[in-house]
């Protein structure tokens, strides 16, 4: 595993007690977000809105691989000094 630079880390959502999806940037003009698993190398992945049962409503988020990602779940990170 390499290390994860903390300073470049905006945004996490977990998914195991071991993994979580890294937010490290989001281009509104494009729709876009960058994001990676761990200390995987990051991608860009589109904003998309998709129905989720838990709020009964459409959520904005992203999908990294198969992964719905909902901004409504993703905690604000600031980094380490």
């Amino acid at each position: 595993m390499g290390i994860i630079d903390l300073q470049k880390i905006i945004g996490v959502y977990p998914v195991t007690n071991t993994g979580a999806v890294l937010v490290y940037a989001i281009d509104y003009g494009e729709d876009k977000v960058l994001a990676g698993i761990n200390d995987q190398e990051p991608e860009w992945c589109g904003i998309v809105e998709e129905y989720m049962e838990l709020t009964g409503e459409q959520e904005l988020g992203f999908y990294l691989s198969s992964l719905f990602v909902p901004f409504c779940e993703v905690m604000r990170f600031y980094g380490v000094d």
